[in-house]
């Protein structure tokens, strides 16, 4: 029975890994348009976990090609954490310099930092402790992002994945909190900045949520799916089959 069950589940997954490599020679001679990549990832997340993990190292490297067919600046991931810890590292440096200096300048602006490069660490920390992996990491914009292996994430449960992007939406409110409990002792005004920058990134997370878990797709110009907080609604909503 259960050699019958792994013949008729072969097929399904020599389809698969031929659309993958229809879309990653169209990629190569540079003929692809967006649209099979994306009904591609739809059927493969709904396949059985086997199927998934069968197709995780293609599904990685051709994820990684379309990613890059937009010039982007970007390194290897080991320097890329290195890159992230030190300018965490750095933020946490110019805020005790702003302390010392009274300067709510120099101590809001350790504060930014945090919030951006908090994000990251905690994702990749998540992600360690889920089995997704990354590959490199990239500027958006000024933004610091990671580019997943997308074929590990595709390969984790689906609560896995929900709780992966919901931990992405920890690291940047918790340094705005962080910093404000920091500063309130010594620099009121730039630890009444970071307490509202709390909320806004609440506010924000909230929202995108909502807003993706209700099946809007942008907000603004941003697709929902960027966002951890969205990515984490979408991949509800695509278990409840909405």
């Amino acid at each position: 029975m259960a050699t019958m069950e792994s013949e008729s589940q072969q097929p399904l997954q020599g389809d698969l890994r031929g659309r993958i490599l229809a879309i990653e020679r169209a990629v190569d001679d540079g003929s692809y348009r967006p649209g099979p990549w994306h009904a591609l990832v739809h059927d493969i997340r709904n396949a059985m976990f086997f199927e998934r993990a069968g197709l995780a190292d293609d599904v990685s490297r051709v994820s990684r090609k379309l990613h890059l067919r937009k010039k982007r600046r970007h390194v290897p991931m080991k320097v890329g954490l290195l890159l992230e810890i030190a300018a965490t590292s750095l933020g946490a440096l110019v805020m005790m310099i702003g302390v010392g200096a009274r300067s709510n300048v120099l101590a809001v602006i350790g504060a930014l930092v945090w919030m951006v490069t908090l994000e990251p660490l905690l994702k990749v920390m998540a992600g360690s402790l889920l089995g997704v992996h990354y590959d490199y990491l990239y500027l958006l914009a000024i933004e610091p992002r990671l580019k997943m292996r997308y074929g590990t994430y595709l390969t984790r449960p689906r609560l896995f994945r929900v709780i992966f992007h919901l931990a992405g939406t920890i690291g940047s409110p918790l340094a705005a909190y962080v910093a404000y409990l920091i500063l309130s002792h010594w620099l009121p005004v730039a630890a009444a900045f970071c307490l509202g920058a709390f909320w806004v990134l609440v506010a924000i997370n909230v929202v995108n949520f909502v807003a993706a878990l209700a099946g809007v797709h942008r907000v603004g110009p941003m697709p929902l799916s960027l966002s951890s907080a969205g990515s984490a609604a979408l991949e509800i909503r695509e278990g409840l089959g909405l």
